[in-house]
């Protein structure tokens, strides 16, 4: 019985043997160059994927600027013209109230 069983293993290793010989050689895929000579198309997708991280990044940079910049001309009118009920408190954080906030239109310059 033990016999039969070394045989079946030895016959699977005949096969797997054969199928392996029987696949053709795989050929290389041919590169495909952006700039001849200079970059190929797997540095170009590397580059583009940089590209987009910096992207990201540049995002988040630009939305925090724009935060800092409005509380900062909020606390600029508050200190020019006093407080007034149409501007919001300048100490409150509109990220902690969820709510965007918008800039109030002024009429008029001139005050009574």
């Amino acid at each position: 019985m033990s016999h039969e069983g070394s045989r079946q293993v030895r016959d699977r290793g005949v096969t797997r043997s054969k199928a392996e010989k029987a696949r053709p050689p795989t050929q290389p895929v041919p590169q495909v160059d952006i700039v001849p000579g200079r970059l190929n198309e797997a540095e170009w997708i590397a580059f583009m994927s940089l590209e987009e991280g910096e992207d990201v990044v540049g995002d988040i940079l630009a939305d925090l600027l724009t935060r800092v910049m409005e509380c900062a001309f909020k606390v600029y009118l508050t200190q020019q013209v006093g407080p007034d009920l149409g501007l919001p408190d300048p100490s409150i954080s509109s990220a902690s109230s969820g709510e965007a906030e918008t800039l109030p239109r002024f009429h008029s310059a001139s005050r009574s």
